[in-house]
């Protein structure tokens, strides 16, 4: 399933297979055709063409689209001789994130801080954070009406405990040191 935003670009993807051998195809001309999934009629204007096949692997078809009417569609891609292929579309009528900020009357900032000094800390030690790693997390709250940072209302840090210090993600982030 592909979920985007009216008017957003999303890319096609697929790879066809061949109905008798089973073998992808390489080297055709794939179509493809974006319908309502409601009853597969087709959008006004239309949005169809023809994907292109990867320079990179081939047997991959893309193609680059979007469509300008929020709803629900299938994406339909088609060669003679192999079988069809179909995606689900789901173009929302605002944008997602839009939508999530209007929800909350805060935003948030994370910042990983890495370790950068070369002789490691009593709490670097104890944690078994290496160089380059991240040390710790500060995460910040602000206010929507605050215009900058300096007026965060909430603030905290989650440090990182490594199980070695030859480990790269931390198995627990939290507690204080």
């Amino acid at each position: 399933m592909i979920r985007t935003d009216v008017s957003e670009q999303f890319t096609i993807l697929v790879q066809l297979v061949n109905e008798q051998t089973g073998e992808l195809a390489t080297g055709e001309t794939v179509y493809y055709d974006i319908r309502r999934s409601s009853d597969d009629s087709a959008l006004t204007p239309p949005v169809f063409g023809t994907l292109i096949e990867s320079t990179v692997e081939s047997g991959l078809y893309k193609k680059v689209d979007s469509v300008y009417e929020a709803g629900q569609y299938i994406i339909y891609a088609t060669c003679s001789g192999f079988i069809t292929n179909s995606e689900e579309l789901v173009v929302n009528q605002e944008n997602i994130y839009d939508l999530t900020k209007q929800n909350r009357n805060y935003n948030t900032s994370v910042e990983d801080v890495i370790r950068t000094n070369s002789t490691p800390t009593a709490s670097q030690t104890v944690r078994k954070v290496a160089l380059g790693n991240t040390d710790y997390i500060i995460t910040k709250i602000k206010p929507d009406y605050e215009t900058t940072w300096s007026g965060t209302t909430i603030s905290g840090s989650a440090h990182a405990w490594y199980k070695n210090v030859s480990d790269a993600i931390p198995y627990l982030m939290g507690g204080s040191f």
